[in-house]
C-alpha cells in the first residue's frame, strides 16, 4: 500500500496519495512548505508508521527555527515562548521513535528557554535529563546551573553547582557556578 502511495506521489497524484498513505503525502507536502506552515500542522501519524519520525523530527526544526528567529543578537533564548512548546514536544516525540543525540540536544535547549522564561522548574529537569542524553556539555552545564537557582533548596543549590562546576566549557558558566558554589563554602556537605 505504502509503495502504492509512494508511486502516486511520485507520478502527480497527491489527491489520491494522501488518502491511501495520509503521512506520505504530510511529509512530502512540507518539503516544499515553510516553517510556518510545518508547526501550523500537527504530524498524522498511526503507531508504527515509517514517516512518524521525519514528520515529528520536521515539525520540532520548524518550530525552533520560528523561536529562535526572535532571539537578540548572541541570546541563547528568544524573548518569548512562541513555538517553543511545539519544538520540545516534537523533539521528544521523535526521540521516541528513535533515540538521536541531536533530538535531544534540540529538546534540551527548547526546555532549556522553556524554564528560563516561565520559570516552571520541570521545563529544567526535562532539559537537564535531554542534555545528558544528548552529551552536550554546554547544555549540561546550563541545565545544571538553571537547577541551582532560588527555589531550590541551598543544600541541593550547592551540590548541583559543584556537580556544574566540571560541565562547565564556558568561561562565563564556570564562572557562575565557582559563584554558586562559593555561597556554599559555609555547608558542610
Amino acid at each position: 500500500m505504502r509503495g502504492a502511495a509512494l508511486a502516486l506521489l511520485l507520478g502527480g497524484c497527491a489527491p489520491v496519495a494522501a488518502v491511501l498513505d495520509p503521512p506520505l503525502a504530510q511529509l512530502a507536502r512540507w518539503e516544499s512548505a515553510t516553517d510556518a506552515a510545518i508547526a501550523a500542522e500537527a504530524p498524522r501519524c498511526p503507531p508504527g508508521h515509517p514517516a512518524c519520525f521525519r514528520l515529528h523530527a520536521r515539525r520540532a526544526e520548524a518550530c525552533m527555527a520560528l523561536a529562535m528567529a526572535a532571539r537578540a543578537p548572541g541570546a541563547a533564548c528568544p524573548p518569548r515562548s512562541d513555538h517553543l512548546d511545539c519544538a520540545a514536544a516534537g523533539y521528544a516525540a521523535a526521540r521516541a521513535l528513535r533515540p538521536d543525540p541531536r533530538l535531544a540536544a534540540g529538546e534540551a535547549q527548547a526546555a532549556l528557554c522553556l524554564g528560563d522564561l516561565s520559570g516552571h522548574r520541570a521545563a529544567t529537569q526535562r532539559a537537564a535529563l535531554a542534555a545528558r542524553e544528548a552529551g552536550e556539555p554546554l547544555l549540561m552545564a546550563r541545565a545544571a546551573l538553571a537547577l541551582a537557582r532560588p527555589p531550590a533548596p541551598p543544600a541541593e543549590r550547592c551540590a548541583i553547582a559543584r556537580a556544574a562546576l566540571p560541565l562547565a566549557p564556558l568561561r562565563e558558566a564556570a564562572d557562575l557556578a565557582r559563584r554558586i558554589a562559593l555561597d556554599c563554602e559555609g555547608d558542610p556537605r
